[in-house]
């Protein structure tokens, strides 16, 4: 197990000792919070699916795209917000450390040479001084207000790498989605371009039936606009595919100049996605993981404020040394040394440190009412989430048998057509309606994926598998 991961791990019982270490708001709301153990929206156990679900983790194998795991890999390198959200990570990583300091004493020198001049009646003087000086302080722990300070800087930290951890799983997700949106876009150029060769040929065979006496100038007429609205579609998709591409590349780090390949087939699946209970997203999720955390910093805060009402005892030791010149100093033998203990405590201030107490608190009631939302907006996002995976799919299934009906009514009307059967208007309206069916199929397959997508994150999976360490962390 990694060190970060051990980190993580110790954190809630460090949050634990930190309520534990002084005057706490948090309420009984949080401590005892619980959820139903079903998602309402699950589909139905009695199904006979068990086989074919799949983990959370490690979800970005399950689209069988290698193509993407690898923009993944890249996006993760140069991608300027994540590389800022590292930054910012590393900042909180260093507020440990100078909570840390105050372990130790703390060791300054000081070294100073001055001249002065002095003006009588009858001469001037010139006075030369040269000191040293080594002090050592250290503060008395006595209240634990500084050990407080470097929990609340733990948890600080581990706010932030939960937040980083989010930011990762965030862009992961925006990535897949705006690589499939690009696949979509090229998939529905590559049916308005097969549909407009379609269209072509269909022209053709009707100018020639036209020029026997066999079809009317009218349905000639037709086929040309059908013909010409196809290839406006067309150089309307290619710029949608241009501005999908732009988008990805913005992930990416890279210039958008919309020059990036990718498949044009979107995947399909038949697997379930594996998704516990409901509670298991209050550990699992990193955002709220991190609001957790923030909750109790703010708490460590409170404490931190109440026990500066408390005393204040300092210990302060020096020794140094005089001379007229620098290059004397040290020459004397025994040095000067001073031993003080300080005492200091708050009598009157207006109630400034009272009312800095109350915020700390209030602070803590406000973060832990956004955090009992945040957490029921989470189970609300996974609920509508699988709903509307389930009606996604329905649809989905419903416009395939559709297509499959439309695209053969279209083949058996036209060639009615050309035997004189029924009238253009039926090929055109078949026409379109196998049109319809094969562009909807495209893009509610992509929003299959989107949705799946979303579930992922809702559920807060991981994307990558235990082992991987795509930025050598």
């Amino acid at each position: 197990m990694s060190r970060t991961k051990k980190f993580k791990y110790l954190l809630p019982t460090i949050a634990v000792l930190s309520a534990c270490a002084g005057p706490s708001a948090v309420t009984d709301n949080v401590k005892q919070l619980t959820a139903p153990s079903n998602w309402s929206s699950e589909r139905d156990a009695s199904s006979n699916i068990e086989d074919n679900y799949i983990e959370i983790n490690n979800w970005i194998k399950s689209f069988n795209h290698p193509q993407l795991s690898q923009l993944i890999i890249q996006a993760t390198k140069n991608n300027y917000n994540f590389k800022a959200q590292s930054a910012k990570l590393a900042i909180a990583k260093s507020r440990i450390q100078v909570a840390d300091a105050s372990d130790l004493p703390e060791l300054s020198l000081s070294l100073g040479q001055s001249r002065r001049k002095s003006v009588s009646t009858d001469e001037t003087n010139y006075t030369n001084s040269a000191d040293i000086n080594l002090q050592l302080s250290y503060e008395l722990d006595l209240w634990g207000k500084l050990s407080d300070e470097q929990t609340k800087a733990q948890l600080n930290y581990a706010s932030e790498l939960a937040q980083y951890q989010q930011a990762e799983l965030n862009l992961v997700a925006d990535v897949s989605k705006a690589y499939f949106n690009l696949v979509e876009a090229k998939s529905l150029l590559s049916l308005y371009q097969e549909r407009a060769n379609n269209l072509k040929n269909n022209l053709e065979m009707i100018q020639s039936s036209y020029r026997l006496g066999l079809s009317d100038a009218l349905d000639v007429y037709l086929t040309q606009n059908d013909v010409s609205r196809e290839l406006a579609r067309i150089a309307e998709q290619q710029q949608q595919v241009a501005t999908k591409g732009r988008a990805l590349e913005l992930l990416l780090g890279e210039y958008p100049d919309a020059d990036i390949t990718s498949d044009v087939q979107l995947t399909s699946f038949d697997t379930q996605i594996t998704q516990g209970i409901p509670s298991d997203i209050l550990t699992r999720r990193s955002d709220i993981m991190a609001s957790w955390y923030e909750l109790m910093s703010l708490d460590a805060s409170l404490a931190i404020a109440h026990k500066q009402r408390f005393p204040r005892i300092s210990l302060t030791a020096s020794t140094g040394d005089s001379a007229n010149e620098l290059g004397n100093l040290l020459d004397s033998g025994a040095m000067a040394w001073s031993l003080i203990g300080n005492l200091t405590m708050p009598l009157f201030n207006a109630g400034r440190l009272a009312a800095l107490e109350e915020q700390a608190r209030l602070a803590v009631v406000q973060k832990e009412q956004l955090y009992l939302q945040q957490v029921y907006q989470a189970f609300a996002e996974v609920e509508n989430t699988l709903a509307n995976a389930k009606a996604l799919k329905e649809r989905f299934n419903h416009y395939e048998k559709a297509k499959d009906n439309a695209i053969s009514a279209e083949t058996i009307s036209f060639d009615q057509y050309l035997k004189g059967l029924v009238t253009y208007t039926t090929v055109l309206e078949s026409q379109r309606r196998a049109f319809d069916a094969q562009s909807t199929l495209i893009q509610l397959q992509n929003q299959l994926l989107a949705n799946r997508i979303s579930l992922f994150v809702a559920l807060g999976g991981s994307p990558f598998s235990e082992s991987a360490n795509l930025q050598s962390k």
